[in-house]
């Protein structure tokens, strides 16, 4: 049997693509075809290193191994054929040779020094990098407060220093270290040596994926366990240090560990392969993923599982390959119907897109509860779901849910509920407490207490308890409230038109109607990504989506990132995830350390603490960046057309450095977010920017926006997106907080209402992957981080 693996650092253009494919094919079918010319160098290192015709162009550099009966071979490279004119920053074959660690059985790529033990010489390479690193940011840095002076604007870079690797390590010596993990003590004593962590990036850069990460993961304070686990790390036994060399070779490449750095591939199957030519880009033979990641998408639970984390820690790429997963049969019992979906159509089309670059050839389903994948956001699943429902299964459920049967039903439209909601509010008691009588509080105490209890009249609202209600209530106004909710209820009813969560809530008892009568679960399976902004009735829908059982409901969370709606604690509607069905993870992939650190000390300068699914509290602490970058930078303008004058030149002095890399031939990615707080900012930033010459596009669509070079956006519409470079726009005193949204509000209610301005601007702070800027007009936001 010919298997593969592809080494991480393979870099294709387009025209290398199919011929590459091609190779691999005919290499899959008979490794002996005389027009591959696979050659072996006598000069190399590795006996095992090869080369092999791609076309007339350029040759394959690759690695064969035998086992048994096992052909496998690894491709590290495409290079030019003329084995004289390699391009210096090129892997040189005769140099490489592949490795397997004695102590974990990781298999890696080696490059051997052509000075031999030349280890002064490997110093000065990495020293000379880590400066190279340095200097780059620091002129980048120096750019944007030039941009800053000669607009005439203040500036200033929100710095911050890291402290040495050696005070966090404490004890963890260079001979432990390699006796447990199996990390080089050289590269240990290294770290130790940093005063700071601003030198790892360029420190760790060449060296093995998985001791990159079992280093970064030790600098942020986990322990050797830990560290071990999250890697799924082992020690290699006596049996396995007795076998042949090919044979630990193997072994080390089907390592979860070893999967950051190579994709195992068993069968170079045809149609797999034209789905890749046709898609574009090699990358997405395989989609990254982290081997803890990879446990939670493919293990087997007795129930629901959880995935919880900070913005940027691949919580979305995990529920995509859980996902293809279930519904590929991957996982152990797993059915054919799964459903895929998240808060807004904008990152349903985010998971779909996702989902089509990990597996083309995944099943699609056609309708809801048919064989394969359903992926849309959750109201257009029940809507979809109401629709189909027959008017003896409405009537019941709008019984069940309002008291008051309705035949047929359709949602509001936003103006419709908010007349709704003002005619409600005219008719409330005047002896209400104004902290009460509040669309705010009325609201979510409709969701969280009524629509979540499947409350319906009043004996039950006096009786049940207001769980993680903060503004209390004594009997008279319990009553009080309650005719108000009963009022919007039966309005509902009369209408036949419903509030979105209450819509949510009788498309779940439409489900349970037909269950009771004999009817089966729409799906076998459930995915949910952004679970923290879902309301109660999502989560009612969601349980009658699916009976209780393995795999039933997996979750993607980050309560830190709940910009709508209120916490809810999932056991209540039957969803538990305690244990070791709940996982954290920690390693932003997308944002720089300056920039998760400035996001982070956002959230950090509230009051309150944010809850998760569980009922507990979600700290911050631990979450840790494997790039650094520029620092942040506050400019603080004196007029709007001054803070869009600095904007339009900082995105001019990107967008040129993006045209100078291209005259060199190199490629610098280059896609700005400018984020604003209200729609009302939209069209004034987009014109803003035009008077200054930049083009941008206004959307809330993150499909449309990755094909943008500057895209507008509000902080909302910006969920789910990321970009190189952000501009965070009007971030005013008046502007974060929005005051008319805290009026009347009780000290609760209130407090509530500044954490979700604070996730917010965490939300779109996070969003940046090498530059974050924020402006403002004046006095800024009480919500920025000092300093």
């Amino acid at each position: 049997m010919v298997t593969f693996s592809l080494y991480s650092g393979l870099d294709l253009d387009g025209a290398l693509m199919k011929p590459t494919m091609n190779f691999l094919q005919k290499l899959s079918a008979d490794p002996t075809n005389p027009s591959l010319k696979i050659k072996t160098l006598t000069n190399a290192v590795d006996k095992r290193v090869r080369t092999g015709r791609i076309n007339d162009q350029f040759r394959a550099v690759l690695f064969e191994i035998r086992d048994q009966d096992t052909h496998h071979f690894v491709l590290v490279d495409v290079d030019s054929h003329d084995e004289g004119n390699l391009k210096a920053e090129r892997l040189d074959p005769a140099r490489l040779r592949l490795d397997v660690n004695p102590i974990n059985g990781i298999t890696t790529l080696i490059k051997e020094e052509p000075a031999a033990g030349d280890a002064a010489a490997d110093v000065d390479s990495r020293a000379k990098a880590e400066a190279a690193a340095q200097a780059a940011h620091e002129l980048a840095a120096q750019q944007a407060k030039a941009v800053a002076r000669e607009k005439g604007v203040e500036a200033e870079l929100v710095e911050k220093q890291s402290p040495a690797p050696r005070e966090v390590l404490g004890e963890l010596t260079p001979e432990k270290l390699w006796e447990e993990l199996g990390i080089d003590p050289a590269l240990t004593e290294q770290v130790l040596a940093l005063e700071s962590e601003d030198g790892l990036d360029a420190l760790l850069a060449p060296r093995p994926k998985w001791e990159h990460e079992a280093v970064l993961v030790l600098v942020a304070g986990y322990s050797v366990e830990e560290t071990r686990e999250s890697l799924g790390l082992r020690k290699v036994s006596a049996s396995e240090a007795a076998e042949s060399e090919d044979a630990r070779l193997l072994a080390g490449l089907r390592q979860a560990a070893a999967e950051l750095e190579f994709a195992y591939v068993d069968d170079v199957d045809t149609e797999s392969l034209r789905s890749v030519i046709e898609s574009g880009s090699f990358e997405k033979w395989r989609v990254y993923i982290h081997p803890e990641q990879r446990r939670m998408a493919e293990n087997s639970y007795k129930g629901s599982a959880r995935v919880f984390g900070g913005a940027g820690t691949g919580k979305t790429v995990v529920a995509v390959h859980r996902a293809n997963n279930l519904a590929m049969g991957r996982v152990a019992g797993a059915g054919p119907r799964v459903l895929l979906t998240t808060f807004t159509k904008g990152l349903a089309q985010g998971l779909k897109s996702q989902l089509n670059a990990l597996n083309q050839l995944y099943p699609e389903a056609g309708e809801p509860g048919e064989h394969g994948v359903w992926v849309d956001n959750i109201d257009a699943v029940v809507r979809k779901v109401v629709s189909l429902g027959t008017p003896e299964e409405v009537s019941e459920a709008t019984r069940r849910v309002l008291g008051v049967a309705a035949p047929r039903v359709r949602p509001y439209t936003e103006m419709a509920a908010r007349q709704v909601w003002e005619g409600a509010l005219e008719a409330t008691d005047e002896s209400m407490p104004r902290e009460i009588a509040n669309e705010a509080f009325l609201q979510a105490e409709y969701e969280t207490v009524v629509l979540a209890g499947g409350i319906t009249t009043l004996a039950e609202y006096l009786k049940v308890a207001r769980s993680g209600r903060g503004t209390p209530l004594n009997r008279r106004q319990r009553k009080q409230v309650w005719a108000v909710l009963e009022s919007l209820m039966q309005t509902q009813a009369i209408d036949g038109q419903l509030f979105w969560p209450t819509m949510s809530a009788v498309g779940a008892e439409i489900l349970n109607v037909r269950y009771e009568r004999g009817g089966g679960s729409l799906f076998d399976h459930v995915v949910v990504d952004e679970a923290q902004d879902f309301n109660a009735g999502h989560w009612r829908f969601l349980r009658a989506c699916v009976a209780e059982g393995p795999n039933d409901v997996f979750i993607a969370e980050d309560s830190h990132q709940r910009i709508y709606g209120n916490p809810l604690t999932l056991s209540h509607f039957g969803i538990s995830t305690r244990g070791r069905a709940s996982r954290r993870l920690t390693l932003n992939y997308r944002t720089t350390k300056e920039n998760l650190d400035y996001a982070l000390r956002i959230l950090v300068g509230g009051d309150m603490e944010f809850l998760d699914g569980e009922g507990d509290v979600d700290s911050v602490t631990g979450y840790r960046s494997a790039r650094t970058g520029p620092a942040p930078m506050i400019v603080t303008a004196k007029s709007e057309d001054e803070e869009f004058a600095v904007a339009a030149a900082l995105i001019n002095g990107w967008l040129a450095e993006a045209e100078r890399a291209a005259e060199e031939g190199k490629h610098k990615e280059v896609r700005v977010g400018v984020m604003c707080r209200t729609r009302g900012q939209l069209s004034r930033v987009v014109s803003g920017l035009a008077d200054h010459g930049i083009d941008a596009v206004q959307t809330k669509n993150a499909e449309l926006a990755s094909h943008e070079q500057v895209s507008v956006m509000t902080m909302h519409g910006a969920k789910g997106m990321e970009f190189t470079h952000v501009i965070l726009m009007g971030v005013g005193k008046e502007i974060m907080p929005l005051r008319f949204r805290l009026k009347n509000l009780s000290e609760e209610d209130a407090r509530a209402a500044l954490q979700r301005e604070r996730s917010l601007l965490y939300v779109a702070a996070s969003r940046a992957r090498d530059a974050l800027v924020v402006t403002t007009v004046g006095e800024r936001s009480e919500l920025l981080p000092e300093g």
